[in-house]
């Protein structure tokens, strides 16, 4: 018997060797696209689940401030102590900053800030905001800057109100001036107040997939408690 003998063409060999190669790069393109897609789809999902964290947080920290407002009804530090708490219900979302907040009269449970409040700036002191009729318009809008300033101790108590509880408690120089505590009704008689709080905060994105930042908003708006006037 004679012995097989395979015979190699030098052409051939050398396209099966391309042929490897390309398929080999093919592979090696497919496994990118696919890891590429694997981890912006990752990024994704953790850039909208801390978005969604800062949305509950702000939620939280919004209604918190309303129920310390109904508490504290007349009280003269109502605007102040609740601001403290919208600060501190935000203080563990570390991406998040208060753009602003603000403080309104509301007709009921259901309403939303009225457009007017929406486009005021924020207060500052012993100034009416052009164009503001303050019998009408019953909102205090606070800035970031002013809430931080309130958790440092910079702006205290004292900007708000003087706590005597009377019609002079607010004057031209006060934060809460432009519907102040102590004009809120807690009778019950009378008609309960609704106030409500709407909190804005900036989310710093972490990939910038959706932009640097983008604004989370809430409102929560509770009812005066009966015959409140604060601790």
């Amino acid at each position: 018997m004679s012995a097989r003998r395979s015979i190699l063409v030098p052409g051939l060999l050398e396209r099966g060797q391309r042929g490897e190669r390309g398929e080999r790069g093919v592979i090696l393109l497919e496994t990118a696209l696919v890891v590429v897609l694997l981890l912006t789809l990752v990024v994704a999902t953790f850039e909208v689940g801390m978005g969604w964290r800062s949305s509950i947080t702000n939620s939280n920290a919004a209604r918190a401030g309303a129920r310390v407002e109904s508490y504290q009804g007349t009280g003269y530090q109502a605007d102040y102590s609740a601001l403290l708490s919208v600060n501190a219900g935000l203080t563990s979302v570390s991406r998040a900053t208060i753009t602003r907040v603000i403080v309104f009269k509301a007709t009921s449970g259901s309403s939303t800030v009225p457009a007017s409040c929406l486009a005021l700036t924020p207060s500052v002191a012993s100034s009416t905001p052009t164009g503001v009729n303050t019998a009408t318009v019953k909102c205090n809008v606070y800035s970031g800057t002013q809430i931080a300033n309130i958790a440092s101790g910079t702006i205290t108590s004292t900007n708000f109100g003087n706590g005597s509880n009377t019609s002079a408690a607010c004057t031209n120089t006060k934060l809460d001036y432009y519907w102040c505590p102590f004009g809120r009704s807690n009778d019950q008689a009378a008609g309960l107040d609704y106030v409500g709080v709407y909190v804005e905060i900036n989310h710093a994105s972490f990939s910038r997939m959706f932009g640097s930042t983008f604004t989370i908003k809430d409102t929560e708006i509770m009812q005066i408690e009966p015959s409140a006037t604060g601790a």
